[in-house]
């Protein structure tokens, strides 16, 4: 099996979106009191559409070449599997039972499981032979005209990395030194990301841009520290088993908040890395344990956090971005 070169930025998708919709629609039916779809007579389950959503991406995937389509059908496949799952308390209890208090666990026990999958997959280096069909898979966007600068000089310093060679290893070297790059005019969202590539270089080479960053992380960090605080105003023992959850994983998240303050004297990048860690934490872990007793402050801090990990994805894919002109060219970033 070989691995995307691209596959901790589509699962990573697929996972954010997964989670979102649970919380999302928890949070729907809670305020809307839990309506029914099909009148007296029937109730059309919300997993339908989640199955539904996750042909639809699978359709996608099996008919089309274009490589555009892979975060199409990770958005729908995150969609489609986290309104799968939130039924799931339905299919372990003979009464059908949505509110099945375990429900919950379950959910994030299988939440748990594909994150660590997704980070195993993008932890290892890619070997020889995967940085060769990494090539040959990238010849495709070449062919409807989406093949940039930067990716070819990223792809081309991933096989030299790797020490890919043999006859169809140089062939495809040579096929892609000689591609002819896109020359199609720019769309909405490329012109978009120039712009946003821009600003961020700029933004990067002030002299208060890394003290800026700094701040915001021990911010974070502070201010959660003092939400954890509030929470343990009368002490551990008294809080219930998702408060206690909820405190340890704002802990951890607050250590790796700290450590991406540290790194960031070293590298802006790997700061960033840890950054969105923490903010993946609170996603998947915090925010889980903080719906079943704050539904609508779990709601507005899932926006939030949301809108910051975009941020940062942004962030992540300029600098990740940058050495494909010089040297050396680092691994995708993991979750």
């Amino acid at each position: 099996m070989r691995r995307s070169l691209d596959l901790t930025r589509d699962l990573t998708t697929l996972f954010v979106c997964a989670v979102s919709t649970v919380l999302l629609t928890r949070s729907f039916l809670a305020l809307a009191g839990y309506p029914q779809v099909g009148g007296a007579k029937f109730h059309i389950a919300h997993v339908l559409y989640g199955g539904l959503l996750l042909l639809t991406a699978c359709i996608i995937l099996l008919a089309f070449l274009n490589p555009e389509v892979k975060i199409v059908a990770a958005v729908l496949g995150g969609i489609g599997f986290g309104l799968f799952i939130d039924e799931v308390g339905k299919f372990v209890t003979k009464d059908v039972n949505y509110f099945y208090r375990p429900a919950i666990a379950i959910i994030y026990v299988c939440f748990v499981g594909l994150f660590g999958v997704i980070r195993w997959l993008g932890r290892r280096g890619f070997t020889a032979g995967e940085a060769t069909m990494i090539a040959i898979e990238s010849l495709k966007q070449d062919a409807v005209g989406g093949l940039t600068q930067e990716r070819r000089a990223r792809i081309l310093l991933l096989l030299t990395e790797t020490g890919a060679s043999g006859p169809l290893a140089d062939g495809v070297r040579g096929l892609l030194q000689s591609a002819e790059l896109s020359h199609r005019a720019p769309s909405r969202f490329e012109r978009l990301a120039a712009r946003a590539s821009a600003a961020w270089t700029a933004l990067t080479r002030h002299r208060l841009f890394r003290e800026l960053i700094f701040a915001l992380l021990i911010a974070g960090a502070a201010i959660s520290a003092a939400e954890l605080g509030w929470l343990l105003r009368h002490g551990f023992g008294d809080l219930s088993f998702s408060q206690k959850a909820f405190a340890l994983s704002t802990i951890a998240a607050d250590a790796l908040l700290v450590v991406g303050a540290l790194r960031l004297k070293f590298s802006l990048l790997s700061a960033l890395r840890w950054y969105e860690h923490a903010v993946l934490l609170e996603i998947t872990v915090s925010q889980v344990f903080l719906y079943t007793s704050e539904q609508l402050a779990a709601s507005l801090n899932l926006f939030a956090l949301l809108a910051l990990w975009v941020l940062l994805r942004w962030g992540i894919h300029f600098e990740s971005a940058r050495p494909a002109a010089g040297p050396r060219v680092e691994r995708p970033p993991s979750i």
